[in-house]
């Protein structure tokens, strides 16, 4: 995954634009309270670590036997996860977002309302759909999560400001990519109509 040039970033196919498309529904319908506003921060964080944990499946790693929520650090994690910060910047980038020259790296706004393990619950099996449904590869999908998050950090800028919802990606990414994930098969409630649309 690593090696793309930045314009390479943001290539990707109709299949995978598609997915991530749905990939923004399906974030906004489970993590969002019927009849009230998401919150920006539990969005984003469980966006990244839905991204991350991706990621981690990618890596084939055998995790029979090993506890939910087990962080699994790894050289494979540290080389790759910073690829989906890439792709956040290039896509704030491509859309007009800059950061605040005083800004501090530190800001991380509110606590995220769910937690690693909940997040990828409520998203995991659902997703997995999603890639299927559209044929991608690990590798695909992964950027399609990835850019997920980022449309996510863009529309909540005007909530939360850039650098606290590119930090809270950031987070995610590397919570997602070093923890064990919920094991597949969890049933989830039907998707309800989402908040925005990415493409």
């Amino acid at each position: 995954m690593l090696g793309y040039r930045r314009r390479e970033l943001l290539d990707i196919s109709s299949a995978q634009a598609a997915a991530t498309g749905e990939l923004v529904d399906l974030i906004a319908s489970k993590v969002g309270s019927k009849g009230r506003a998401v919150h920006p921060e539990t969005a984003i964080a469980s966006a990244a670590r839905l991204a991350g944990s991706m990621l981690f499946r990618s890596f084939g790693f055998m995790t029979e036997g090993v506890e939910p929520g087990t962080v699994m650090l790894s050289n494979e994690a540290n080389e790759k996860w910073p690829l989906l910060t890439e792709i956040v910047c290039e896509f704030l980038s491509s859309a007009g977002v800059s950061f605040a020259k005083s800004s501090s790296t530190a800001a991380r706004g509110a606590e995220p309302t769910l937690t690693t393990l909940q997040s990828l619950s409520l998203l995991q099996d659902d997703a997995m759909r999603i890639s299927k449904r559209h044929g991608l590869s690990s590798e695909e999908f992964v950027r399609c999560t990835a850019l997920a998050t980022a449309f996510i950090v863009k529309e909540c800028v005007g909530s939360i400001g850039a650098e606290v919802g590119f930090n809270v990606a950031m987070i995610g990414f590397i919570e997602g990519s070093k923890t064990v994930p919920p094991a597949l098969g969890a049933t989830h409630a039907a998707v309800r109509k989402a908040w925005y649309k990415p493409w």
